[in-house]
């Protein structure tokens, strides 16, 4: 009966982003510098991807496993602000992590995650002010977008979803506050919904039917308690500390789970990566080995639970300048 199934894949993502050493193949790559195509289905500005482009730009990297390859690379406009800064989180010699600034070169706009290192990215986010507002998920790594998150306050508003991969969008959800309140659904392809879902406090409680195709539904089933499962969780744009908002999310919220995968301060978070400041988030932890930060030891140099490059203090002064 319910076909919502509240990004069935994000756990794939989170998982991958949280043991990105684990979730792809290593194939050899000449380092961070060269950049992946633009998934099909993506909505955003392709043109602030040029920003990346070394020429009449100061470019610095950064090999911090020292096997010869580049594993940061930052490029600097004249005026030393940040233009785009790029990691390979699995040392394979692939960028896996590509962050655009805007103007004042520190703010973030745009950030590209290839999750599971085919070279190809698999989900992008944008950036106002330095908060997520939007992002495009390709969850079945095909090369195709089809998951579109809208996001306020670091809650998801708003999303839609191509169930059948075809291109089309297929499925409309409405969310308040992060928590799913109503899911329309287009089973025949007509591009009209033909199926409602009605969610109270995370709980489905009503299926709506439009039998005559009229555009509005005229047949309505009440879902029973005892049938309506588990109560969904709060879903948010960024991973909230444990314990936040556990109250007003109710059961299961607030558990610091990874949404769809997120860098902050070093850890993977929901797809995007924090650099760890106070100001916004946008501060420069270090690229060397020896800040292992949270996590204790690890083989890998930059420690804690993704293994995953912040951003390096030095600007890779001295390190392989370009």
């Amino acid at each position: 009966m319910r076909n919502h199934s509240r990004f069935r894949s994000r756990a794939l993502l989170a998982a991958c982003a949280l043991s990105l050493a684990a979730c792809g193949g290593a194939s050899e790559g000449a380092g961070v510098g060269a950049q992946s195509t633009v998934p099909e289905g993506s909505r955003g500005d392709e043109t602030v991807r040029e920003q990346c482009v070394g020429e009449g730009a100061a470019v610095s990297a950064v090999d911090v496993n020292n096997d010869g390859r580049p594993d940061i690379r930052h490029v600097r406009a004249d005026g030393g602000g940040r233009r785009c800064s790029e990691y390979d989180m699995n040392f394979d010699g692939q960028t896996d992590v590509t962050r655009f600034y805007g103007p004042d070169g520190r703010s973030p706009v745009r950030e590209e995650h290839d999750f599971d290192f085919d070279g190809r990215m698999d989900q992008i986010a944008y950036f106002e002010g330095g908060e997520i507002v939007r992002k495009e998920l390709d969850t079945n790594f095909n090369n195709r977008i089809d998951t579109w998150m809208w996001c306020e306050g670091g809650r998801v508003v708003r999303a839609e979803r191509d169930r059948t991969n075809d291109g089309d969008v297929d499925t409309w959800e409405v969310y308040d506050r992060g928590l799913l309140t109503e899911a329309r659904y287009d089973d025949n392809n007509d591009g009209e919904p033909e199926k409602w879902e009605v969610f109270q406090d995370g709980l489905l409680t009503e299926v709506r039917y439009d039998t005559n195709r009229d555009g509005q539904p005229d047949r309505a089933d009440e879902i029973p308690r005892e049938d309506a499962g588990q109560p969904d969780e709060r879903l948010f744009c960024t991973v909230q500390p444990e314990g936040e908002d556990e109250e007003e999310a109710g059961s299961g919220s607030g558990s610091g789970e990874a949404q769809d995968g997120t860098v902050q301060d070093g850890t993977v978070q929901d797809g995007t990566v924090d650099e760890g400041d106070a100001d916004g988030g946008e501060g420069e932890p270090s690229d060397e080995a020896g800040d292992a930060g949270e996590g204790g030891d690890s083989d890998a140099p930059w420690a804690g639970a993704s293994d995953v490059a912040p951003e390096d203090e030095t600007d890779g002064e001295g390190e392989g300048e370009e």
